[in-house]
């Protein structure tokens, strides 16, 4: 009998886009200016063998805001990746006799071996910002086999 287990299809988290400067106090740094942006313009893509979120032209429309501005993007502007994950246990129990049986497992975390990306570098100065720098927040897939003896 098989068992589909930890199936997970989530929609990415919010996070906010900074100008990478003190705009408006010299305690928090203030969100950046953008024209033209909405919420689910980032997607996972390749550009020159590196993993972004937000492409060139996105990351285009991001600007400084004046001294003594907030900038208008907002909180939480952009949704980050989604994650998916589906996981398997498959098992056969046999019985032989009244009170002995044998069990024969397979566990599979992972099934599909599908990557699922953290959030980019959300700093408009910076010089990866859109790139989703080194962080990969799921796991390989891993099948694990088990046997047990019931007597």
């Amino acid at each position: 009998m098989g068992d589909l287990r930890r199936d997970h299809l989530q929609s990415g988290r919010p996070f906010t886009i900074y100008s990478g400067s003190n705009t408006l106090s010299n305690v928090v740094q203030t969100p950046a200016d953008c024209s033209g942006c909405t919420s689910d313009m980032g997607y996972i893509h390749d550009e020159g063998g590196l993993v972004w979120f937000i492409d060139q032209a996105g990351r285009a429309k991001y600007t400084t805001p004046a001294a003594g501005q907030f900038g208008s993007s907002g909180r939480n502007s952009l949704t980050g990746p989604q994650w998916f994950n589906v996981s398997l246990s498959l098992s056969k129990r046999i019985k032989w006799g009244t009170h002995q049986s044998f069990e024969v497992r397979a566990d599979a975390l992972n099934l599909t071996n599908t990557p699922s990306f953290g959030l980019p570098t959300a700093t408009a100065t910076s010089s990866t910002f859109g790139r989703i720098y080194n962080s990969v927040s799921s796991y390989s897939r891993k099948i694990v086999l088990g046997f047990k003896y019931y007597f």
